[in-house]
């Protein structure tokens, strides 16, 4: 061992070297997750249109939400995009004692959830706007919808950089249309386009 003795130690501060460089690489892991918002958009209470629509703050801090965009396809290959941050029938004098009343904008507590509605009340808000129906108790069927997306639009952190977070649905079904989400998990929106994109949602929402 004296004769190898240098060479014992070159080994011994790599090895050294190696354990401090994977700590260093659980903390960075671990700093990261933290910085990075997770929200999650579920749809509970079945599958029908009455369903509702739950977006969830699994971050490690609380989250503003700035608006909620709905975009929708029809079968006939036709596209709406329009903003169901703001209830369509709400008063502002609804908000004076509760301002969730009047909007689902606002803040979302880490490990809290906000119900968005139904998703025949968010639906019908949109077609709606776009003029589609005056009213009509399955807009789905209606329009001939094939899906859409729900998107978020948040602020997280202290940077107060906008971020979002997107899940696409399904619509199937003749007589009696059903819901399901497109995949597994809620898409985070990080690339520069997407960031783009909703930097434009907000602009339009001023």
């Amino acid at each position: 061992m004296n004769n190898n003795a240098q060479a014992l130690s070159v080994v011994a501060s790599f090895g050294t070297m190696a354990v401090w460089i994977f700590y260093a690489h659980l903390l960075w892991q671990g700093f990261t997750r933290q910085r990075q918002a997770r929200l999650l958009i579920n749809q509970g209470w079945g599958e029908e249109i009455n369903s509702v629509a739950l977006i969830s703050n699994m971050s490690h801090e609380p989250v503003y939400i700035q608006c909620v965009i709905l975009s929708m396809r029809t079968h006939d290959g036709h596209k709406y995009r329009s903003s169901v941050t703001d209830f369509d029938d709400a008063e502002p004098w609804n908000a004076q004692n509760d301002p969730s009343e009047v909007t689902r904008q606002g803040p979302l507590d880490t490990g809290s959830y906000m119900n968005l509605g139904t998703f025949r009340t968010l639906i019908r808000q949109s077609v709606q706007q776009h003029g589609l129906i005056e009213d009509d108790n399955n807009p789905m069927s209606a329009i001939g919808l094939k899906d859409f997306k729900i998107t978020v639009v948040c602020h997280y952190g202290p940077s107060g950089q906008a971020i979002g977070v997107q899940r696409r649905f399904l619509v199937h079904g003749d007589e009696k249309q059903q819901l399901r989400p497109a995949s597994i998990y809620s898409r985070r929106l990080t690339k520069r386009a997407a960031r783009a994109k909703m930097e434009r949602w907000l602009t339009e929402q001023i």
